[in-house]
């Protein structure tokens, strides 16, 4: 059965639809230990270089944060893209696994490991198999409002909370919005 036909009678227009959402993502981003944030924003600021792991939706999530870093200047890759260059020690991986059990990202989590990188985490379990393997763990607690299917109110507070560590750096790093854009792609 389909999700939508799921819903309560109540959702008679799609704008009660989109405030019960975005009540879910705000329940979520609220209770976000900003310690951690921060701790995330020095990882980035202090690596040599970033990698970046996620698969499905979260890896989508993870290639659009690693472009809003190259538009900032960092030194970022995608795991998995044939360019990729090996990781080693004073990189960081920043892993994006809503479970923290996925597999793949665990075995390129342990290797990343092996080869000296930190490992930061953003996940909505904070004692999954990455979670215990990882030098930084950045959880988005799960909300008590289920609007969202299956993972998605995970990802979306993933894509926010990125988007806002990223303004959050820029203020940091005394980036300009005008500087970002002569770093965006003119070959589209």
């Amino acid at each position: 059965m389909s999700f939508l036909l799921q819903l309560p009678q109540s959702y008679n227009g799609i704008s009660m639809l989109i405030d019960d959402i975005l009540g879910e993502l705000a329940d979520i981003l609220q209770r976000i230990d900003l310690e951690k944030v921060h701790e995330f924003i020095d990882g980035i600021i202090n690596s040599k270089r970033v990698f970046v792991a996620g698969i499905g939706r979260s890896g989508l999530v993870a290639q659009a944060f690693a472009m809003r870093l190259m538009h900032l200047g960092f030194q970022i890759y995608v795991t998995g893209d044939a360019t990729t260059p090996a990781i080693s020690g004073g990189d960081i991986l920043i892993a994006i696994s809503g479970s923290g059990e996925t597999k793949s990202i665990y075995h390129i989590a342990e290797s990343a490991k092996k080869f000296g990188a930190s490992i930061f985490l953003i996940t909505s379990k904070g004692t999954s198999s990455i979670a215990k393997n990882s030098d930084q763990v950045l959880v988005l607690p799960e909300s008590s409002i289920k609007i969202l299917p299956l993972k998605s109110a995970f990802e979306l507070a993933a894509s926010i909370l990125l988007d806002a560590l990223i303004i959050i750096t820029m203020q940091r790093t005394g980036a300009t919005e005008q500087e970002m854009m002569q770093r965006h792609s003119n070959l589209e």
